[in-house]
């Protein structure tokens, strides 16, 4: 496909048919979170091993005995709680904490690979627009209606992740053997240059710069176009490669079309979120990465790849419509599920009772919070939008987390209520922790629950599709229904956000 129509087809599918393509890529950005499960699990397991031997008393007394509003004067409570802290770092503790990264690390590299996969197909279906009918293999006369294009698009990623996972998983293996031999190669070669004099030390350093730099374009541009040649000509790995680099050779301009676009628009997410980053908003930053620039990228080199016509534009899509649906489904989905999403308010209450019990012995006394001004300042538009922007993404992450059979999203809800639970039993005055949390939490933290529900009911959908009890256009028509029902939370986590910075601050100051 020519670049321009490569380019066109990227505004056609994120314009007109954005549910095609999004909810995997919003997949994508949970994937943290199912990885975060692990090192969560460890903490656990090596708090209750701590205070099951009695060192975590050690730890919190002398926290209690240190007055941390004036602790950076004082060298010796610093050193008290280093001591305290490194004491707490015991073998037992150190194997938990190490086994927990570890598998954190694996199911990051799993999942990446998986919902890679996902990606790719779903971009392939949209594109290729097939008007296949209500039953797989049959050709209609006419074009599908859009929701059932969209969900056929995402039940193409849902299949494509069983039936390629394994060789995209191969291709994550492959591809940082590749860079990890060039590095270590570089590396012996570097010593050996700098054993040298210092005017040949430079000079070699310089050199080996440049070629690794040349080395590292080409394994790049190797890997470039492997994914789509697997899903697109159903080859392996070393197929992939083959076919990738034949596409790099006969097809320059469009190669480097792709990677212009791809520092120019790394480039200008860098600039924004800086920038973001600067006006205090720098979630919003991923948004930005997750809704606009992975997809349009993903969605840009698969058209690259593909031998077929751009992808018909059908109109563009209504942002008013898709918030309208959005609500609808939100509506739908508590109607539907409400004993779900009273047992995901359930487990959040479950961790605040445990994290509060878990610090009552520890209670800060030291601590006094100053509520003479508001900390987030008179007009606190910038901590508004952060609040909003922060938590729609934690509920979008929440939510998609759960196709780990729920597990993460499970865990997630236990550990954002222990989090809850332990900041109220660690202040002195509980009256005015619960006056910090309740005015925006009576309708921020059902909003989570309701993303909790979410994934816990992804979670299930993904263990019937395993054990074969369900379709992947089963599982699609969920996936479409969860992004929906997320763009619906949106005005709820905007209502809680500016009550939070407004107004929460005044309840507070009002009680103490």
């Amino acid at each position: 496909m020519k670049f321009s129509d490569a380019s066109a087809s990227v505004r056609t599918v994120l314009l007109s048919r954005p549910a095609s393509v999004l909810p995997l890529f919003l997949a994508g950005a949970s994937i943290n979170l199912m990885a975060q499960t692990f090192p969560i699990v460890g903490l656990v397991l090596a708090f209750l091993l701590l205070a099951g031997t009695g060192r975590l008393d050690a730890v919190f007394a002398a926290f209690r005995r240190s007055d941390l509003n004036g602790i950076e004067t004082n060298p010796a409570a610093v050193e008290r709680l280093r001591d305290a802290i490194m004491g707490a770092f015991t073998p037992e503790v150190i194997v938990i904490l190490v086994a927990s990264v570890l598998c954190s690390l694996v199911v990051v590299f799993v999942a990446r690979a998986l919902v890679g996969a996902g990606q790719v197909h779903a971009v392939m279906r949209t594109l290729r627009n097939e008007r296949a009918s209500a039953t797989d293999g049959d050709v209609a006369t006419v074009p599908l209606p859009t929701p059932l294009r969209t969900e056929r698009a995402i039940g193409a990623g849902v299949a494509g992740a069983s039936r390629d996972g394994t060789r995209f998983i191969l291709l994550s293996l492959a591809r940082l053997f590749t860079y990890f031999l060039v590095f270590v190669a570089f590396g012996v070669a570097e010593v050996a240059v700098t054993s040298g004099g210092t005017v040949t030390a430079v000079l070699g350093s310089l050199v080996l710069a440049l070629v690794l730099f040349v080395v590292l374009l080409a394994v790049y541009l190797l890997f470039l176009f492997v994914p789509q040649a697997i899903v697109i000509d159903d080859v392996g790995v070393r197929g992939g490669l083959r076919r990738s680099g034949s596409f790099v050779r006969h097809h320059k301009a469009r190669v480097a079309g792709y990677i212009v676009v791809v520092v120019a628009s790394f480039g200008v997410f860098g600039v924004v979120t800086a920038g973001l980053s600067f006006l205090g908003v720098s979630r919003v930053a991923a948004l930005l990465l997750f809704f606009g620039v992975l997809p349009a990228l993903g969605v840009l080199k698969t058209a690259l790849y593909i031998d077929s016509e751009s992808a018909v534009s059908n109109g563009r899509g209504s942002v008013r419509g898709a918030f309208g649906r959005g609500i609808h489904e939100l509506r739908t989905f508590l109607v539907r599920r409400p004993l779900l999403v009273l047992g995901a308010l359930s487990l959040f209450a479950v961790g605040g009772v445990g994290g509060w019990l878990a610090v009552q012995p520890f209670t800060l006394e030291s601590v006094r919070p100053d509520v003479t001004s508001n900390v987030f300042g008179s007009f606190p538009i910038d901590v508004f939008v952060k609040l909003a922007a922060n938590n729609w993404f934690v509920s979008i992450a929440a939510a998609f987390a759960g196709l780990g059979f729920g597990v993460p999203t499970l865990v997630a809800l236990l550990f954002n209520g222990a989090v809850v639970g332990a900041v109220i039993g660690l202040l002195p005055d509980p009256t005015f922790a619960l006056a910090l949390i309740l005015p925006h939490g009576i309708i921020e933290i059902p909003g989570l629950s309701v993303a909790g529900a979410l994934g816990l009911h992804l979670g299930g959908v993904a263990w019937s599709y395993v054990r074969g009890r369900s379709s992947a256009d089963a599982v699609a028509s969920e996936l479409v229904r969860a992004y929906y029902v997320l763009l619906g939370l949106l005005p709820v986590f905007v209502v809680a956000a500016f009550i939070e910075a407004f107004v929460t601050w005044w309840v507070a100051s009002a009680v103490v």
